[in-house]
């Protein structure tokens, strides 16, 4: 399966997440849905400061759009801005972002997100 797939079969498609991404941990962009405007700097500000408190005060900012952060947990990153979710699950080569709008519920998407994650880390990815 390409990675592309992975984003439209695995994440959208699953009906929890409107648009997603997979990048490397380098910045690189693997694939994004084609709404989802990411770019490699975007990726790199995340892959840096994964894992700290710098997005606390910074946001997160994602498709050009800067996300509140909630918080972050066991290579699990949560952001909000009004109606829309971000998450981001770290595996080890890569992240897959997730992001929904209401009335789908935050912990759906994060479902469907963590599971890819799961699966691609059992694929030493």
């Amino acid at each position: 399966m390409s990675w592309d797939q992975y984003v439209s079969k695995q994440l959208v498609e699953s009906g929890n997440v409107k648009m997603g991404a997979i990048c490397g941990l380098d910045g690189s962009i693997w694939a994004a849905s084609p709404d989802l405007k990411i770019t490699q700097e975007e990726v790199k500000t995340i892959a840096n400061n994964f894992g700290t408190d710098n997005f606390h005060t910074s946001g997160v900012m994602l498709s050009g759009e800067r996300y509140v952060f909630l918080r972050a947990e066991e290579g699990n990153m949560r952001a909000k801005k009004g109606k829309k979710f971000l998450h981001i699950t770290k595996t080890n080569t890569a992240f897959i972002m997730g992001m929904c709008e209401e009335p789908v519920q935050p912990s759906c998407c994060s479902c469907t997100v963590e599971a890819l994650g799961d699966y691609l880390k059992g694929l030493n990815y």
